[in-house]
């Protein structure tokens, strides 16, 4: 149950950092296709984001099972 625990924080965490990163370094598109939508990002370097956001997630989630462990925040986890 512990690591179910852990890959839910993870996930929660992940979705957080990823929406977060999402709009950081995106440029409009210069070229306009017909039928293109105008708010279409023209390099939105989608894998580096994910690769990125994966490591700082996995930081993140070991500091919060840290935080869980330690019971430095007093609450008495069961």
């Amino acid at each position: 149950m512990f690591y179910v625990k852990l890959a839910i924080i993870y996930v929660i965490i992940w979705w957080v950092l990823f929406f977060m990163a999402l709009p950081i370094g995106v440029k409009q598109s210069v070229k306009i296709i017909p039928g293109q939508d105008l708010g279409a990002p023209e390099k939105p370097r989608l894998w580096i984001k994910f690769f990125i956001v994966s490591i700082l997630a996995f930081i993140a989630t070991m500091i919060a099972h840290l935080i869980i462990t330690g019971n430095l925040l007093n609450i008495n986890v069961q």
